[in-house]
């Protein structure tokens, strides 16, 4: 019986580095080599590489992750590839996946994963995740889950990630839901399904003009005047732990700025949970939500950021905006 393929797309990262001398470590593996350093994944699948770009995941845009999943896209359409792995620094791994999952309407997986350890380490996580998620992507059980990540041995919807610890091998957790599952001894184990998942396709544009603003004891309203008089089109405000609060500066230029063309999300420093509370106090939740701030729900800033990068260009009100936030992200 034929095998089938499994495309290994290689963007760079921690995983594809090593140090350079003195220096700090960089990009220096190909794809080509990550794909010959799965000892025995022959045994799994025919394995095709792609260098698609060599960065550290710093320097990834959004609009290369719109690129790179139109490009997987069109090659998974040959029907003799089970699905697809992206090997990609950490960094940003919860952002990319997320948009990727957002525009990622084939049943065949898409499996994101990388390293904290770079290839000069001697005990290098690198090729261990890139086998795990192999294994993953061929797994007939995981059609249909949209896009994963799989890190030290769990798998985890791209919606519910993030990257937690600094150091850790298992900095990826889905700190409201858990994992969707495990690999253990090369047996791929599915304990649920994805939730709250939508795809919005095709995506022919993305809105980049959406940025973060981190609000703490204190904060000044320099930062969002700012932000509002350059255009932004979308603004998250990553508002104070618990309901999400802000300073009373910040809730004088949010009310000074109804009526403009630009849309407030708020999302709790917080990141387990979800915003209900009814707080108010003149700079509250509550306040906020009489504004017309559409509420992020359990979402972090950075997942709320890329969801107004694709919803935005597609949805004609900031009513029908609120109902997507409301139906993804209770």
């Amino acid at each position: 019986m034929k095998k089938k393929k499994i495309l290994i797309v290689s963007t760079g990262g921690t995983i594809s580095s090593k140090y350079d001398g003195e220096k700090g470590y960089s990009p220096a593996i190909s794809a080509q080599e990550l794909g010959s350093s799965l000892g025995g994944a022959e045994g799994i699948a025919d394995i095709e590489t792609v260098q698609f770009c060599n960065v550290l995941s710093f320097a990834l845009e959004p609009n290369q992750v719109l690129e790179l999943v139109n490009m997987i896209r069109t090659r998974l359409a040959d029907e003799d590839y089970a699905g697809a792995v992206v090997t990609q620094g950490t960094a940003t791994m919860e952002e990319t996946s997320y948009l990727a999952d957002l525009m990622w309407d084939v049943e065949k997986p898409l499996v994101f994963t990388g390293a904290m350890l770079n290839a000069s380490e001697r005990d290098w996580d690198g090729a261990r995740n890139v086998r795990n998620s192999v294994l993953v992507a061929a797994n007939p059980k995981s059609r249909g889950k949209g896009v994963l990540v799989c890190m030290g041995g769990e798998i985890h919807a791209a919606r519910d990630v993030s990257k937690i610890h600094k150091t850790s091998l298992n900095t990826f957790v889905s700190l409201n839901v858990g994992p969707l599952g495990l690999v253990s001894n090369n047996r791929v184990i599915f304990y649920r399904n994805p939730i709250l998942r939508k795809v919005f396709a095709p995506v022919e544009r993305l809105e980049t003009n959406v940025e973060i603003l981190k609000v703490s004891l204190g904060s000044t309203s320099k930062i969002l005047d700012l932000m509002i008089s350059e255009g932004y089109k979308g603004i998250v405000i990553e508002s104070l732990p618990g309901g999400g609060g802000v300073t009373p500066e910040i809730m004088d230029s949010i009310r000074r700025a109804q009526g403009q063309d630009i849309v407030f999300v708020q999302t709790p420093r917080s990141p387990m949970g979800t915003s209900v509370s009814r707080a108010s106090g003149g700079c509250g939740p509550w306040d906020l939500r009489q504004c017309g701030v559409i509420n992020g729900g359990d979402l972090t800033s950075v997942k709320a950021r890329i969801l107004l990068m694709v919803t935005l260009p597609v949805v004609d009100s900031k009513m029908e905006l609120k109902a997507i936030f409301d139906e993804i992200a209770p």
